[in-house]
């Protein structure tokens, strides 16, 4: 056979330049149906000579087609996605391209409405139908195909009417059937080599009836006369290959044993170059029915007895005509890719199942919802409602619904009924509706709190700015009390002007005040050199820290130092009095001596004079002797119901004795690390807090100071009081400091943390000088 190069529809041009066959009138046969793998989606073996075997890589269908000029027939040949090599390098792509965003199913189903289109433009333009099988089991699946193809052939048969009339020199009969004939079908089934010749004619006749039989009940063939396709009344319409399959590599590596053998030798038989005679032809079937459309034409359809028909009509087309025809129907049928629904079973069953199921989740998401709620309450019901829904829900629409399930119930919710959920300085959410920033935060939360100096306690609401924490609440609770004592105040921000703003800190003054105040010692030479004078014009935006620069101040102090008056308001056998320090656990109410020893400098003192005599080495006079003086300290925890306690040891809470007689001593509450938090033994199991540091010095000439050092959380900022040194405390006096409740540096905010920790060195005594 002579045959020109192959073309891909629709460029047929290079058929048109060729005058001498644009008159000739040809047979079009249309192959199409599925190949097996490592094919390369070739169909039709015995006639895949026409087509040259290459890797097409396309995601979708093309038609690729041939001209037999010696037998005066067309050939066209469907590739889709359906031939097994392109569908598995389609499906490798589901793994190795980022962009899919379908799934398998959804894919599939363009897959198919792509394939059923180009099947729909070969059935109006083809006299005969090879529908290829890979095996010897006819595809039931494809009466899904022929069924929506008769559907689109209904919708779309007025359109390819009113086409065809543009074109040129086309019968008025072809014009109104919308195509030169009903095509007819035939059926080609591979991989029968097991079976003799008799077994196979067997094969093919039982094939034909289950077939013919099947296309009846499914009503893809009728008696109207206007089938999709008819098949041949008389004529065999199945053929059953007994070709072997091939595989060249494996035929290749056979070929060389073979010629490596004595006497041997290698032959070479190009696939699908020549045929070998073969008492079996198909090309030889093939013929009968191409002689028969040239001749007499088919007449195909099915008649009863009650329904008698005209002859079908039927034309052998010249070339020319066909081309002009295929081009128009191939630019309406192929190219307008709208997707044939009729064929998305899979995926119309699962949209269906979840259009019933979304409402019914929708409607539990909304079930008994307050009119708002925070985010927590939001996730917690969509993930109940995800999970029926996830029940319900099924095939490849679900991504879709579910995602708009979350839409809707996020949509619901942020319409109007969002808490507000901005937290405290404690964490905790504000329970008001989603407002502006400049209505007040409200969590709902109620403490318990004791004022400066500790003899009174008051309701306060849960904090939402450090001033509302560490100063605006005990500045009201102090009005009865705290405010008449005597105190130390902390150095704050005193503008000079009326526009002051906050500093603005970089990590070069951070850096600065790290090198300067936390890893040197400042004695009063380098502290005089370093010291800066405090800015009037800005001031420090968060609380006083090492890291804080030199030279910048809070606007008012977190912390307060009171005297409540003289030491002796304190009695060892008695403690802290429930009267004027309520809120104290039964017998955590007591302060722990520390003695502390100190050499005299005082200028006065008088020599000690030996018993022996001055002569002696031991009655030898001395001007300075050491001595000890007792000063008691307590660190004082507070929990948000107003129960206080105090610490005997870091991991310990000081419990005196049924005599009310302590026994421990304040060395290791002075000379340690001491926690920020503490469990409380109340019922509720609370977290309190270290609140106070107390200290009664004692009457004699030495001074005891205070210089706290706060790290709320390991490798967070050291809080201080200020950066001057230590406070001196008055002989003879009790004071009491009070601690932050809240504690923020200029960039965050600490909250509750049990690695937050005092730093040992609070407590010291210093000897006076005179």
């Amino acid at each position: 056979m002579k045959f020109k190069n192959t073309f891909v529809l629709p460029d047929l041009d290079y058929l048109l330049q060729r005058r001498g066959i644009i008159n000739e009138k040809v047979v079009v046969i249309s192959i199409i149906g599925k190949s097996s793998l490592n094919t390369f989606g070739l169909k039709v073996k015995p006639l895949g000579r026409i087509f040259p075997i290459e890797n097409q890589r396309t995601s979708k269908s093309f038609i690729k087609g041939s001209y037999d000029e010696e037998h005066q027939i067309v050939y066209l040949h469907l590739y889709s996605l359906l031939d097994s090599d392109l569908l598995v390098e389609k499906l490798g792509g589901f793994n190795n391209d980022s962009d899919f965003s379908e799934d398998f199913l959804t894919t599939y189903d363009n897959i198919k409405s792509s394939f059923c289109r180009s099947l729909l433009f070969l059935f109006y333009v083809s006299h005969i139908i090879i529908l290829s099988h890979p095996g010897i089991s006819f595809d039931t699946s494809y009466i899904q195909y022929f069924k929506a193809l008769d559907s689109l052939s209904k919708k779309l048969f007025d359109k390819i009417c009113d086409s065809l009339k543009a074109v040129e020199n086309l019968s008025s009969d072809w014009v109104a059937n919308g195509r030169p004939c009903t095509p007819r079908i035939i059926f080609f089934f591979e991989r029968a080599n097991t079976l003799n010749n008799i077994s196979i004619k067997k094969l093919e006749h039982n094939l034909e009836d289950k077939i013919y039989h099947i296309l009846k009940k499914t009503r893809i063939i009728t008696t109207t006369g206007c089938s999709l396709f008819a098949i041949p009344l008389n004529d065999e319409f199945v053929y059953v290959s007994d070709e072997p399959p091939k595989d060249r590599l494996s035929e290749a590596v056979k070929g060389l044993i073979r010629d490596c053998q004595p006497g041997s030798a290698m032959q070479v038989e190009a696939p699908f170059s020549s045929q070998p005679y073969r008492e079996k032809d198909f090309f030889k079937f093939l013929l009968v029915h191409v002689q028969q459309a040239k001749n007499e034409g088919f007449d195909d359809t099915v008649s009863s007895s009650r329904h008698q028909h005209a002859p079908s009509y039927f034309e052998v087309p010249k070339l020319g005509q066909w081309i002009e025809a295929s081009k128009c129907l191939y630019n309406l049928i192929v190219k307008e890719d709208k997707p044939m629904t009729s064929l998305y079973t899979d995926t119309r069953f699962s949209e269906q199942r979840c259009l019933k199921v979304l409402p019914l989740a929708i409607a539990q998401y909304q079930e008994g919802l307050p009119s708002y709620y925070a985010k927590a309450e939001h996730e917690a019901r969509l993930a109940i409602v995800l999970g029926l829904f996830r029940a319900q829900a099924r095939g490849p629409k679900y991504p879709q619904f579910e995602l708009k399930l979350e839409m809707e119930c996020q949509a619901h919710w942020e319409n109007g009924r969002q808490q507000c959920e901005a937290a405290s300085m404690t964490g905790n959410p504000c329970k008001r509706p989603k407002h502006s920033t400049d209505k007040e935060h409200i969590s709902g939360f109620i403490y318990n709190s004791v004022c400066d100096c500790g003899r009174k306690i008051g309701q306060r609401d849960d904090p939402y700015t450090a001033m509302q924490a560490n100063y605006l609440f005990y500045q009201q609770m102090g009005k009865d009390c705290c405010s008449k004592l005597e105190r130390i105040e902390f150095p704050i921000f005193e503008p000079s002007i009326k526009e002051f703003k906050a500093a603005t800190i970089n990590e070069a003054d951070e850096s600065m005040s790290i090198l300067s105040d936390r890893s040197t010692q400042l004695t009063p030479e380098v502290e005089k050199g370093l010291t800066r004078q405090p800015s009037t014009t800005e001031y420090l935006p968060g609380m006083l820290t090492l890291y804080s620069p030199l030279g910048f101040l809070p606007v008012f102090s977190s912390w307060s130092l009171v005297c409540l008056g003289a030491s002796s308001l304190y009695s060892h056998n008695v403690g802290l009095p429930e009267s004027h320090h309520p809120g104290f656990l039964s017998a955590t109410n007591y302060l722990l001596p520390w003695d502390v020893t100190v050499g005299s400098k005082s200028k006065k003192a008088w020599p000690v004079v030996s018993k022996y005599g001055s002569r002696t080495r031991r009655g030898r006079p001395v001007t300075s002797i050491p001595y000890s003086v007792k000063v008691f300290i307590g660190v004082e925890y507070e929990c948000p119901s107003g129960h206080r306690f105090m610490l005997s040891a870091p991991d310990r809470m000081l419990k005196a004795a049924p005599n009310s007689i302590v026994k421990d001593t304040g060395h290791k509450i002075a000379e340690s690390d001491m926690p920020l938090y503490f469990p409380c033994s109340c019922r509720a199991g609370k977290i309190a807090q270290l609140m106070r540091l107390h200290v009664v010095t004692p009457k004699a000439p030495v001074y005891c100071t205070v210089s706290p050092k706060v790290q709320p959380a390991a490798g967070s900022p050291i809080f201080i009081t200020n950066s001057d040194g230590p406070k001196k405390l008055t002989q003879s006096a009790y004071w009491v400091l009070r601690l932050p409740f809240a504690y923020e540096a200029d960039k965050e905010h600490f909250k509750q943390n049990l690695t937050g920790k005092l730093l040992q060195g609070a407590f010291g005594v210093i000897e006076a000088e005179y």
